[in-house]
């Protein structure tokens, strides 16, 4: 039996080269339906996030040089905080909290207090420990009770 080395590309090829096709063919229909890529929608929140965390970070250390170079951070807004608040609103029927989407000439826009709180704590033990392990005391004596009668009869 003469066994050929088959020729073409294999299998592994295929599955790769199918899930570049997959790749952009959904880059495709998701500009198509939106009109730009995910990845410019990342890439300005990622810039917008970098900006915020250096602003608390200008905040919390108090040097006021902490932009890297190329950062640009004029016109971003500070993070919103405990003592600043948020605001909520109602945005095409849905209601928002934000503190840059709800704007003063929104008229269903108020500020909500934010309160600082610690997350899950674990519960306190319950007081009455004493009388639960006093009712098993009482259970107890009172088998034992039982099973002293049963022997003397």
């Amino acid at each position: 039996m003469n066994l050929q080395r088959q020729r073409g590309l294999s299998l592994i090829w295929i599955s790769v080269l199918f899930m570049l096709l997959g790749l952009v063919s959904m880059g495709f229909l998701y500009t198509i339906r939106y009109g730009h890529l995910p990845m410019q929608d990342v890439w300005s929140k990622w810039g917008k996030s970098a900006n915020v965390i250096g602003n608390e970070l200008k905040n919390v250390t108090g040097i006021q040089e902490l932009s890297l170079p190329g950062q640009n951070n004029s016109g971003v807004r500070q993070a919103a905080t405990v003592e600043s608040g948020v605001r909520r609103c109602t945005i095409d029927g849905k209601t928002v909290y934000s503190d840059t989407a709800c704007l003063d000439s929104n008229p269903t826009s108020k500020n909500i207090k934010l309160n600082d709180t610690k997350g899950f704590v674990k519960p306190p033990p319950p007081v009455e420990e004493a009388s639960a392990s006093n009712a098993e005391q009482d259970l107890r004596l009172k088998a034992l009770e039982k099973a002293l009668q049963k022997a003397q009869r």
